[in-house]
């Protein structure tokens, strides 16, 4: 199937395109769009119109008048400014995510490129070739500048790409691929490198993983309901519709339905359950409305114009469309939010090792010589903390660049590229939180009294840890099955 650019991209489609190497397209009537554009910049850059980075020069020197055939001259070597970016390598994934964003942002008709642009990013794209794109580099202000301009460098030849299999330089691979020579344009440099689209793009496939491992810690939290022996009250519908926050509705509605035929649950006598156990859908709802509204921020991004300047209605603008604060304020609350569900995991570990909530013996222990499981807590404890030192926003660390023309920059690119270490740590906290059920509801005869739900999530869990001789070895394994966990549950919000 092809991914048309130039209409609405949806989070699916990225992920196509990055992960899974499906082909982009883009019609005719987008690249007439695209046409016209340029065609509106050709009548104005000899006019008495200052066009920045046109006919002016960039950043600080946006006062200074320049011929817009120099500007095209000095491509390379303005682009070659820019890429200072370090670090390793961003994964493929994130730059063939930025090149799809990157061409469809251009596709818009907003920017004044040349369609031979648009069509080089998809060139790249449907033949395989990957820029290497140093992961460090962009404040997430005046576009992503030192990615992009790793990117744009090697559309032209410059600088080094995966392509077949190897390592090469990105000259090499454009021989390989039939492809000739790209020269660019005025305008045209500017435009490849002066939009939000890396940030974007990490951004987007951070909140498709994340989405998953929230539906993978609902499974989780449906085996430790079973295995703590936990009162389903909190979760009725009656009682949740007097709270009028969709995420917990949604959080309360599933678990009352899957846990609708457990023997296993309202079996402990306890009055309330502590708090990780009955606020779940308080707390992994907030999370799952804090991750709705970074979703619907970026792919609001990502279908947006991210360039400057920019042409609307044959009139040329100079704009501040390339500023990353949607995505970084976006990432943001969603980093802060899974490390608050990274909290809430750790809790529900430390829980199920009580002998009160487990009904067996404290850590699960099985004679006075061993500590049980009592060491997953220990891990999940320093997966909590860790959360929370990358919670701190990265929003707040404005430092200013290009003297006073550059004051506020968002660092979306740094949230962003958190955000994936995040995502790393809870699926190994989910993991944890259903091993530990599973041991639990194992030690007391199994899931002979879960509902049909936990009892296939059981199931999948045990068919991973089986036969493993260490528990993290066990962890691992289900780190490596985090999807199967995932599709158990559907939150049905994408």
């Amino acid at each position: 199937m092809t991914i048309n650019i130039g209409t609405r991209l949806s989070l699916s489609d990225i992920v196509r395109v990055a992960r899974n190497y499906e082909s982009v397209g883009v019609t005719d009537d987008v690249l007439n769009a695209v046409r016209r554009s340029r065609r509106v910049l050709e009548e104005l850059i000899y006019s008495d119109v200052k066009i920045y980075g046109v006919n002016t020069g960039l950043g600080d020197l946006f006062n200074v008048s320049v011929n817009p055939e120099d500007v095209a001259k000095y491509s390379i070597e303005m682009l070659i400014d820019h890429a200072v970016g370090v670090g390793d390598y961003a994964p493929d994934d994130w730059v063939r995510a930025t090149m799809l964003i990157r061409a469809h942002q251009l596709s818009l008709g907003h920017s004044g490129v040349r369609d031979v642009v648009i069509n080089r990013l998809v060139q790249f794209l449907n033949e395989g070739i990957t820029p290497l794109v140093p992961r460090y580099g962009s404040v997430g202000a005046s576009g992503d500048l030192a990615a992009l301009a790793h990117i744009a460098l090697a559309l032209l030849g410059r600088g080094y790409v995966k392509y077949r299999g190897r390592v090469m330089s990105a000259a090499e691979a454009l021989k390989m691929a039939g492809l000739e020579e790209l020269r660019l344009s005025y305008k045209e440099a500017l435009s490849l490198i002066n939009g939000a689209s890396y940030s974007a793009a990490v951004a987007a496939l951070g909140i498709w993983d994340s989405y998953r491992l929230l539906r993978a810690s609902l499974t989780a939290m449906l085996l430790m309901l079973e295995a703590s022996r936990a009162s389903t009250a909190p979760f009725t519908n009656e009682v949740n519709r007097v709270k009028l926050h969709s995420g917990a509705y949604i959080v309360a509605s599933i678990l009352s339905n899957l846990l609708s035929d457990s023997k296993e649950v309202n079996t402990s006598g306890r009055v309330q359950d502590p708090y990780s156990i009955r606020c779940i859908p308080q707390v992994l709802g907030s999370v799952i409305d804090s991750w709705i509204w970074a979703y619907n921020n970026v792919m609001n991004e990502v279908n947006s114009v991210s360039d400057n300047p920019i042409i609307v209605n044959n009139n040329v603008y100079s704009t501040c469309h390339f500023h990353g604060q949607y995505v970084a304020i976006s990432t943001d609350l969603l980093n802060i939010a899974l490390a608050v569900l990274g909290n809430l995991i750790e809790r529900q570990v430390a829980q199920l090792l009580r002998r009160e909530i487990n009904g067996i013996n404290n850590y699960l222990v099985s004679g006075p010589w061993r500590v049980g499981l009592m060491l997953t807590q220990y891990t999940a404890a320093a997966l909590s903390a860790r959360l929370r030192e990358l919670a701190t926003p990265s929003t707040v660390q404005n430092i200013p660049t290009s003297g006073f023309q550059e004051d506020v920059n968002s660092m979306s690119a740094n949230s962003a590229v958190k955000l994936h270490e995040i995502n790393s740590i809870i699926t190994q906290l989910i993991s944890i939180l259903a091993y530990v059920s599973y041991t639990v509801l194992k030690l007391r005869d199994g899931c002979t009294g879960c509902g049909k739900a936990a009892t296939r999530a059981y199931e999948v869990v045990a068919r991973h840890v089986e036969g493993v001789q260490t528990h993290s070895e066990a962890i691992s394994r289900l780190a490596g099955a985090i999807n199967e966990l995932a599709d158990l549950v559907d939150l049905g919000l994408i």
